[in-house]
């Protein structure tokens, strides 16, 4: 199993001892290299904005743990919070919100025994002091989880922190949508067609009437339904 170093404030190392390794073979590794390292479609990447920083491109949460099941399996990695605290609280009598600030270690671990850490911040403002509370706390571990995930490659998030490539894709993104979709080739011709004409009456009934063409004129039938 290799070795992989944490970004920020994380580490990573070559054996997680709380996972018992069970390694990958040649032709899952091989698989798992390939995809990890394909870049992240113009689709898969957001952005927001980042303030005086502009817009910031970023993955959303849920779109990198379906890429770490498709490419590692849904038993072929784990995550772990390593530490989880308060960083920051405080009420505004005013307007009566509550800002709370959390941050989060977590440790993403392969089943080859390979794990990276990393630290992640989130921080929300409410008036429901344990609605705030508890969306920093979410948004720390979420945050740290992507962080880490990013350390196996562009696959997991890796992509957005190239800027030439986040550039690129930005471009791509508008041309692609404004490309007019090709048409499908006519198919053979269908089944007559059936035209339905609503009468309501004072009854509270309505009335369907349909159109069938028939050999040498038109055909009407009708219908009656119980409007209730």
């Amino acid at each position: 199993a290799g070795a992989g170093g944490g970004g920020g404030g994380g580490g990573g190392g070559v054996v997680d001892l709380q996972h018992p390794a069970r390694p990958f073979d040649g032709a899952e590794q091989n698989r798992m290299q390939d995809q990890l390292r394909t870049n992240l479609t113009s689709d898969e990447i957001s952005t927001r904005s980042g303030g005086s920083a502009g817009q910031v491109a970023y993955v959303e949460g849920w779109r990198v743990i379906a890429k770490a099941q498709e490419i590692f399996g849904f038993d072929g990695w784990s995550s772990r919070i390593l530490q989880l605290q308060r960083e920051y609280e405080d009420h505004d009598s005013k307007n009566g919100r509550w800002t709370y600030s959390y941050s989060a270690t977590v440790r993403i671990s392969l089943r080859n025994g390979t794990f990276h850490d990393e630290v992640g911040s989130g921080c929300k403002v409410d008036k429901d002091r344990g609605k705030a509370i508890e969306n920093a706390r979410k948004e720390a571990v979420t945050d740290a989880m992507k962080r880490g995930l990013r350390l196996f490659g562009p696959a997991l998030g890796l992509s957005v922190y190239d800027k030439d490539y986040v550039t690129e894709a930005k471009r791509a993104k508008p041309a692609a949508a404004a490309a007019p979709a090709a048409l499908p080739p006519p198919g053979p011709p269908g089944p007559p067609q059936l035209r339905l004409h609503a009468q309501f009456g004072d009854a509270g009934h309505a009335q369907f009437g349909d159109d069938r063409a028939v050999a040498g004129g038109v055909h009407r039938s009708t219908c009656h339904a119980h409007a209730h």
